[in-house]
């Protein structure tokens, strides 16, 4: 009787898996070789399903002959494992079907030779990242896969690179200041006390589709602009003026910094690696060798003046915080060169630092910036 129920059950996957084979498969759009390796590969799925189906019968078999299953029961089980199996093969068949149709409507061709090395129609399912939820393949205890790459795309099957990408980037440089028809040589501030570092996020978007030696950058950081006076001097407000004065006291350190809000703006023109794929795309690398021009504007969001001194009893520390009469708006001109992540920059701001002021005092910087991936 087991055996008999066994060629039933066989029989029957093997009739409904046949047939579904045969049922308006349309193959006229694949080449003769495609169209043979393709029915191979459906065949191969009906037969390794079947001896998966095989294992299974055997088993329940022997529950029924050591007594664990009576006939009925062992008799549904194995209605219920053909049923299932007959289900998987017609769902993979199903699947490589649609999804050989898509590679040559696609690609015009249909690449079978990735799947030579793998041991079990499962792996090539998997692979293709179409296994549906309702195949029952552990039901066989069978471990039928290989080690597969974790790349889930194909090379050939990649995207376009992306127009857009982002990045946080920071940079530290000289800041200084030099009066309207003054030089950088004959300035009020200290060149290497006065600092500036800014902090902040960068889009970089690709301004043609075929090439990436262009490219538009933008973003918003936020800026410290800090100013040492030279000569013992502080920044005073006389109404609507500002200007240095020299201190009362012999100063310890006297600093005024500007905290801003900048959005940066560049064009980028650089060199970069293109790569065509097998479908036509690109994909391209960073920009190496790279040059920027632009600029930026942004307001000036916070003014503080730090002086420490002695008057003679004791260490005073004073923080003022105050308009200064500074310009609220902010804009200016900016350019950098550099390799791969650092950059060498320049900064100038068009804006004078005070608002009004008989003489314009423009703020300018330069440093390093970095960009973090």
């Amino acid at each position: 009787m087991p055996i008999k129920i066994t060629l039933i059950v066989l029989f029957l996957a093997s009739i409904w898996s046949t047939s579904l084979v045969a049922q308006n498969r349309d193959f006229s759009i694949f080449s003769k070789n495609e169209t043979l390796e393709l029915k191979q590969l459906l065949n191969r799925i009906e037969t390794e399903e079947k001896r998966f189906l095989s294992t299974k019968v055997s088993k329940i078999n022997s529950q029924l002959e050591n007594g664990e299953l009576s006939p009925a029961e062992a008799e549904e089980l194995k209605m219920e494992a053909a049923t299932e199996s007959a289900a998987n093969i017609e769902e993979a068949q199903e699947l490589l079907i649609d999804w050989a149709s898509f590679q040559k409507r696609k690609y015009n061709e249909v690449d079978f030779d990735q799947f030579e090395d793998y041991d079990s129609y499962l792996s090539i399912i998997d692979e293709l990242g179409l296994s549906p939820s309702s195949f029952t393949f552990d039901l066989f205890e069978i471990s039928s896969k290989k080690e597969v790459s974790q790349e889930t795309l194909k090379h050939r099957d990649l995207p376009y690179s992306s127009r857009t990408s982002g990045a946080v980037f920071s940079s530290l440089s000289f800041n200084n200041a030099v009066l309207e028809g003054g030089s950088i040589d004959d300035t009020s501030f200290k060149f290497g006390g006065s600092r500036s570092f800014e902090i902040g996020y960068e889009w970089s978007t690709r301004v043609f589709k075929e090439t990436n030696f262009l490219r538009l950058n933008y973003g918003v950081s936020v800026q410290f602009n800090g100013l040492k006076p030279k000569n013992n001097s502080v920044f005073v407000q006389n109404g609507e003026q500002t200007e240095l004065q020299e201190f009362g006291f012999d100063l310890d350190k006297s600093k005024f910094r500007m905290d801003n809000l900048i959005v940066p703006v560049h064009l980028q023109f650089g060199s970069s690696k293109t790569t065509v794929l097998d479908n036509g795309n690109k994909r391209f690398s960073d920009h190496d060798f790279k040059v920027g021009l632009g600029g930026f504007a942004g307001i000036n969001i916070l003014n503080t003046q730090k002086l420490k001194y002695n008057d003679g009893r004791t260490d005073v520390k004073l923080r003022e915080r105050d308009d200064f009469n500074t310009n609220n708006l902010l804009y200016g001109l900016s350019a950098y060169i550099g390799w791969e992540n650092m950059a060498v920059f320049a900064q100038y701001n068009l804006n004078s630092i005070f608002s009004d002021n008989l003489t314009d005092l423009n703020n300018f910087q330069i440093g390093i910036r970095t960009h973090w991936d």
